[in-house]
């Protein structure tokens, strides 16, 4: 099955699902509660789609064991990820976000990707 724009935003759905499901549980499908997201859809220089994110990381209940946390978190998206369809093994994960890599993601203008407002969610 080829990837178009509809199946990559229908993955994409499908794993923040997996991963609001895994962080919130029950909280999430009774009452909404999810991470925020701005995904940005790109083609690379060969066509394939793919996805860039801005993604909450979930407050740690213990600060003391926050490295921990943000560790488990990391194996977290990667698992989830990798449940989907799409899911392929190639996975960049980047703790640290400044303005070149927002240049980065919102560049939209003569490429013709860009934001996803369909499954973005920032409250």
């Amino acid at each position: 099955m080829k990837l178009d724009e509809i199946r990559a935003s229908k993955n994409l759905r499908h794993f923040l699902n997996f991963l609001n499901t895994e962080v919130y549980g029950k909280r999430f499908k009774r009452f909404g509660k999810r991470l925020n997201v701005i995904p940005a859809l790109e083609h690379s220089s060969s066509g394939r789609l793919h996805y860039h994110l801005v993604l909450q990381k979930p407050q740690s209940r213990h600060p003391e064991m926050a490295q921990e946390a943000d560790k488990a978190f990391l194996t977290l998206i990667e698992n989830c990820w990798k449940r989907t369809d799409f899911g392929y093994a190639e996975i960049h994960i980047h703790d640290r976000i400044d303005h070149g890599w927002t240049d980065y993601i919102s560049k939209t203008a003569d490429t013709g990707d860009g934001i996803e407002w369909e499954n973005s969610t920032w409250i």
